[in-house]
């Protein structure tokens, strides 16, 4: 809560001691990108690189903690990476005439997203910005709080073509804010070699408490799964290996799933493992509700759905948005034993997608290339 108030008076006298900084907005090219403001490995960084390298009449700065486990993967680029909260990130706020970033909650200003939100409707503090957010997965599931973004963004970068029309049907976002450009990271895809490797990625669950979580279905059926012996010959047979990457919020806890495994399972952690070279390397993805099978599907590689706790996850997370598990991308399955089966007819069959799941990849990724950071950057400078 200190550090809360800290940086609130730092963005206040920034405010106060940066002159002209309407004037400043309106003929400067000065850019801000983050991701969380920890971080540096999602659309955010990938576009910064691509900001860098491709268009120098931008200034473009990024923001992040000081000692974020990403802060080396920014050691090129010198005065333009900037600490989170600093009195320097915070006079950049009021010089920036663009705002960018991955998530409601962006690294570029102090705030939560209900108080940046209300001080936009009472004070304006957004005057004369350009605001873009080019999100950090692609929105599949009904979420209400998208419903109040319409108004605070110039740019809503969409990944896929029916999250686009999602978007602009069902919440009411105009065309020319929610549009379909592809992800930034997507360029990043389409070269990869992969290795005999599956990886298990499941999203994180906001009703589980800490406290609850050791305790909890989703604890003790990933385990269980990890330990199963039929798993373990599987891949001493067939000379796979296996990744455990638990959701980035429950990183923390990632010892409640260390137990005594086959040898070729890893339990693996966000500071020694980059979730984009997991999905690049790995042949077969298993997943629960996360959206990062779309990046996945992006590379054409097959994967599997596993909905142990499906009627549980729809009543206390999310409820069902435009897209539907059981005609998409992959095998859905609700018990360990299936998803041991269509594991293993993946493996025996050398990861090979169906042609009915690669129809249905097309369909949403109409433009598969590697110039979606060319797209956010037309649409943004459109804006």
């Amino acid at each position: 809560m200190f550090k809360f108030v800290i940086s609130i008076i730092k963005w206040c006298f920034a405010f106060i001691f940066t002159p002209h900084s309407k004037k400043r907005v309106q003929e400067g090219n000065i850019m801000l990108i983050s991701e969380k403001g920890n971080d540096a490995r999602d659309n955010g960084f990938h576009f910064f690189k691509y900001i860098k390298a491709n268009h120098p009449e931008i200034k473009a700065y990024y923001i992040i903690t000081p000692d974020s486990v990403d802060r080396h993967r920014l050691d090129e680029y010198g005065d333009s990476v900037v600490d989170y909260l600093s009195y320097r990130s915070c006079k950049l706020f009021w010089q920036a005439k663009y705002l960018v970033s991955t998530h409601l909650r962006a690294g570029h200003t102090p705030m939560p997203y209900a108080l940046s939100s209300w001080l936009n409707r009472t004070l304006n503090i957004y005057k004369g910005k350009i605001v873009a957010n080019i999100k950090h997965g692609i929105t599949k599931d009904y979420l209400p709080r998208m419903l109040y973004s319409k108004t605070r963004y110039n740019l809503l970068v969409c990944g896929a073509s029916p999250e686009a029309q999602y978007f602009q049907s069902a919440l009411g976002y105009p065309a020319d804010v929610a549009q379909y450009t592809g992800f930034c990271r997507f360029d990043n895809l389409l070269e990869f070699q992969t290795k005999r490797q599956i990886l298990v990625m499941p999203t994180y669950r906001k009703y589980i408490q800490e406290s609850d979580l050791a305790d909890s279905l989703f604890v003790k059926t990933y385990c269980s799964l990890l330990a199963n012996s039929t798993l373990a010959e599987m891949l001493d047979k067939n000379d796979v290996n296996l990744i455990f990457y638990p959701h980035h919020k429950f990183q923390p806890f990632v010892d409640q799933f260390r137990h005594q495994y086959s040898p070729r399972i890893i339990i693996a952690d966000q500071a020694h493992y980059d979730v984009q070279q997991l999905l690049k390397e790995s042949a077969l993805l298993v997943t629960d509700y996360s959206s990062v099978f779309f990046d996945f599907a992006y590379m054409r590689k097959p994967m599997v759905f596993f909905h142990f706790d499906y009627d549980e996850y729809r009543k206390k997370h999310f409820q069902t948005g435009y897209f539907e598990y059981k005609d998409s991308f992959g095998p859905v399955v609700c018990e360990e034993k299936h998803l041991l089966e269509a594991v293993n007819a993946y493996v025996v069959n050398d990861f090979r997608m169906e042609k009915q799941y690669v129809d249905k990849i097309d369909y949403y990724f109409p433009m598969r290339d590697k110039h979606n950071c060319d797209r956010v950057f037309d649409a943004l400078m459109s804006c």
